[in-house]
């Protein structure tokens, strides 16, 4: 079945997935970009459409009107402001598909919109490098409009994933693979860094790099995540003199200096006779632990 897929806001990452469909035969899109009229913007804009063979909108309805799938790639400042002008002129059938790199409320925001009866709404969170994987960068799909819109989208030779989940949740791993994903190379950066200008790189660089080597992050997280709780407070002096020594360089130590903070809000919160020396939980049950413990502080603050 052939669908007609729209997209708002044609910029690098909706650009390098229309070259990608078109690759798969899909020659039904559209697209239309508040910018694509801009006497300097708007240049580049029209030539990547000519480029893929695909027709610009001469107005934002006339992009959405008979689409079967509405794609948003604009920004995550304007995702729901976009949407809300869009949600609720759609008719029932059509699907609202927001791919910007948004934070989960917002897509909770957007899923409450006003929006005919039969108008669905799908969240994607785009996991990955678009001008590399083009249509076929992995995506997660959450929402009551995931299923047909995996449905459609899967037909192109695409990395697709319907979570069982509401709208937020492409999103939200999204989001939380980020702190990881753009979190650790910070962490490089603070370790390799001042270890060069100390001349120790190269054997910092051998105590680090077999850390993974026998095992995946979550086997290392089974490990080490309950010893960060029961040890957090010797931790935290130990993450202090990483900070002073490393700022002693002139380097900046924002990443220890945090790292000290968290690990003596885990200290004081006595994990290391709550646990005690016997046990060793794996992963979820310390993640479990640290849910329980956030929510009962939320409760204390709110009945203050």
């Amino acid at each position: 079945m052939k669908y007609l897929f729209a997209f708002i806001g044609f910029g690098e990452a909706a650009y390098n997935i229309t070259k990608g469909l078109r690759g798969e035969g899909l020659d039904s899109i559209t697209a239309y970009d508040m910018m694509q009229d801009d006497p300097v913007r708007g240049k580049l804009i029209r030539e990547r459409a000519d480029e893929v063979g695909i027709s610009l909108a001469p107005t934002l309805e006339d992009a959405y009107r008979n689409a079967d799938f509405v794609l948003s790639m604009n920004s995550p400042a304007v995702c729901v402001s976009v949407a809300n002008g869009i949600l609720p002129n759609l008719v029932s059938g059509q699907v609202y598909v927001d791919l910007n790199s948004s934070s989960p409320t917002d897509m909770t925001e957007i899923d409450k919109l006003p929006r005919q009866e039969g108008v669905l709404f799908c969240d994607v969170g785009v996991l990955g490098m678009v001008p590399a994987g083009k249509h076929r960068t992995k995506m997660y799909a959450s929402g009551d409009g995931a299923e047909a819109f995996c449905n459609a989208y899967g037909q192109y030779n695409t990395v697709i994933k319907k979570l069982d989940a509401p709208a937020g949740g492409a999103s939200a791993c999204k989001m939380f693979k980020s702190v990881f994903s753009k979190g650790l190379p910070q962490l490089l950066i603070e370790s390799y860094v001042p270890a060069a200008a100390y001349g120790v790189l190269d054997y910092i660089i051998d105590l680090t790099k077999n850390t993974f080597k026998d095992r995946n992050i979550e086997e290392f997280a089974d490990k080490t995540l309950y010893r960060t709780l029961v040890h957090a407070e010797r931790r935290a002096v130990e993450a202090e003199a990483a900070a002073k020594t490393v700022e002693s360089m002139g380097y900046d130590a924002s990443i220890s200096h945090a790292t000290a903070k968290k690990l003596k809000q885990l200290a004081a919160c006595n994990y290391k006779d709550r646990i005690g020396p016997n046990e060793e939980p794996d992963l979820r049950a310390v993640v479990d632990l640290l849910l329980k413990d956030t929510k009962m502080e939320k409760e204390d603050a709110a009945n203050a």
